[in-house]
């Protein structure tokens, strides 16, 4: 029996055709119970967690404003956080400073309540962009832009790295994290780029004010991307490179607004609130970013959760599930890119109206040969609130 909470919207493609252009032939729509998050937790063993993993400090010579303490105790008081990455440049600071950095998080971290992570920002705008790293034992002494030294020497030398993010991308820069030359679709690379290790990509980002004449601006200014809004055209791109990234909602705080500046957060779903915990959800891309910093947001495909790499040689039914207490979701938008890395990127293969603080969504597509991914997206209105899913990878044998 139909019950209200519940979108469903079944795709129907006819074979032969692709998906492309995506239109919903014979929607079947009704309304049925909405699984809880409690439903979800007990079904799957997971619980979602919010936090920030690229922001800045002054201690030991990075160029924000405070101490680690102040701003590991106002994360987790003010700005109600469950974890957050303090990422003080690495050229900025010595050796020294990063290993005070660590001992700060550890000291920050109390499992259960509040989760710290030692990070830094490397390389530079102008050599290829910012990436974050999560949990080196080390400091990364390379220069900026030496991107084959890291790609190549030192993040295999450095197996303890738990995850590596790339920071407000801006791929029209040739440059951008070392080019095209380290694309895990270039066979011709000088060595294995780790795909392992590099597992995110920021959707949002900012606002990342500085104090000094060169970075004023209103608060809700942040960092945007060729479509002016966010970042998804660059995801997109990433993600058609072959890069195998979930989605990352950061703030680049550089005043002592550190996860209030705006509600952006970087959802996960977690184990449980430990180090251990957040970083096994970063690691398998579990993870959300949204412009909003308590919407629950759940993907799955043929039930494996987002981040995941599965196969699917019969239907992939997709579910998405929304809870927000405090916001109406507008839409439900699915993106797909059915014909693999390389080729076209990812187009929107569904949405659907939504209007409500609670919804799922059902879509059912056929397979496709070869290799496809998916992710969700929700959208709260058309100028400045999203959510987006890590995608979930298929292998269509």
């Amino acid at each position: 029996m139909l019950r209200p909470g519940l979108l469903v919207l079944v795709v129907a493609i006819a074979a032969g055709c692709g998906l492309s252009p995506a239109v919903p032939v014979a929607p079947l729509a009704g309304f049925v119970e909405a699984e809880t998050p409690a439903a979800l937790a007990a079904r799957t063993g997971l619980k979602p967690f919010y936090g920030i993993t690229h922001t800045h400090v002054a201690e030991n010579g990075d160029d924000g404003q405070g101490t680690l303490a102040e701003a590991y105790a106002y994360g987790q008081g003010k700005a109600n956080m469950d974890f957050m990455a303090i990422s003080s440049h690495s050229h900025m600071i010595d050796d020294a400073g990063y290993q005070r950095m660590r001992a700060a998080a550890a000291a920050a971290t109390q499992d259960g309540k509040f989760v710290a992570i030692p990070a830094q920002e490397w390389s530079s705008i102008s050599k290829g962009g910012h990436i974050t790293i999560l949990d080196a034992g080390a400091r990364c002494d390379l220069g900026n832009g030496d991107w084959a030294g890291f790609y190549q020497k030192w993040l295999p030398a450095h197996p303890e790295v738990a995850f590596v993010q790339f920071n407000h991308p801006h791929p029209t820069n040739p440059l951008e994290f070392g080019g095209t030359g380290f694309n895990p679709l270039d066979n011709a690379r000088a060595s294995q780029v780790a795909e392992s290790k590099i597992l995110g990509m920021a959707l949002v980002n900012g606002p990342g004010k500085y104090t000094g004449e060169d970075m004023h601006g209103e608060p809700d200014e942040f960092d945007r991307g060729v479509n002016k809004l966010n970042y998804e055209e660059e995801y997109k791109d990433f993600l058609n490179r072959g890069w195998k990234i979930g989605a990352i909602g950061d703030q680049d705080n550089h005043v002592k607004t550190w996860g209030t500046a705006v509600p952006t957060r970087t959802g996960i779903w977690a184990k449980n609130l430990s180090k251990a915990g957040v970083l096994d959800a970063l690691k398998a891309r579990r993870t959300f970013a949204a412009f909003d910093n308590n919407v629950k947001l759940w993907f799955e495909l043929n039930g494996a959760p987002m981040g995941s790499e599965t196969t699917g040689s019969k239907a992939l039914a997709i579910k998405v599930v929304a809870t927000d207490p405090d916001t109406t979701i507008k839409r439900v938008e699915l993106y797909g890119d059915v014909d693999g890395p390389g080729g076209q990127p990812a187009k929107l293969l569904a949405k659907a109206d939504v209007n409500k603080k609670v919804v799922g969504w059902a879509v059912n597509l056929p397979a496709v040969p070869g290799e496809s991914y998916y992710y969700a997206k929700l959208v709260y209105d058309d100028q400045h609130a999203w959510a987006w899913t890590s995608p979930i990878w298929v292998n269509g044998r």
